[in-house]
């Protein structure tokens, strides 16, 4: 397996490095005939135990916002981000891409097998990852080429105590962010 450069549950990595925000909830779908990957990121929030945070956190939802892509997703024919607010007032992100070969899909941690005509993606478990259209086979999870798939990955399920303090809802800081 390739290094994973870019984490499905971490929203800044789509527009920048180091990022603090993630997701309590990410749901991704692949469409290999469409090539189409569609990530929805549930109850985004950040990691705030300082001014400094505060100010880094300010700075990547800047790029967010701007719509300042990674060099490896500025490649991509087609690219969108769109925010919305649930009725619990948590901030969900849907991030759809159009990549143009298998190969890149390596960036987000899934293989392709050409020969066996499916998609593999490395089991970790404290990813906790949830699919009913793929198999755990050994250390990968397998999904065909033939159709869509769709799995869940919710890595922050079991966050250690020392860091559930410092978790901040990323509304109120995305809605200052959007109004300027």
């Amino acid at each position: 397996m390739e290094v994973i450069k870019i984490a499905f549950f971490v929203l800044g990595v789509f527009f920048g490095e180091n990022s603090r925000i993630g997701a309590e909830k990410t749901t991704v779908t692949i469409n290999p005939n469409k090539q189409t990957i569609t990530i929805v990121q549930e109850n985004i929030f950040a990691l705030i135990a300082n001014e400094a945070d505060s100010m880094h956190v300010s700075s990547e939802l800047k790029k967010v916002v701007a719509r300042n892509w990674r060099k490896e997703i500025e490649t991509y024919p087609s690219k969108s981000c769109t925010f919305y607010v649930t009725d619990k007032g948590d901030l969900n992100a849907k991030i759809t891409l159009k990549y143009p070969s298998e190969n890149v899909l390596r960036d987000f941690a899934l293989d392709f097998n050409k020969e066996a005509k499916e998609f593999s993606l490395i089991n970790i478990p404290d990813w906790n990852v949830e699919t009913e259209d793929g198999a755990l086979k050994g250390n990968y999870w397998r999904f065909s080429a033939d159709n869509s798939f769709t799995f869940v990955v919710t890595p922050f399920k079991n966050m250690p105590n020392k860091f559930k303090g410092a978790k901040r809802n990323l509304k109120p800081i995305w809605e200052a962010e959007k109004e300027k």
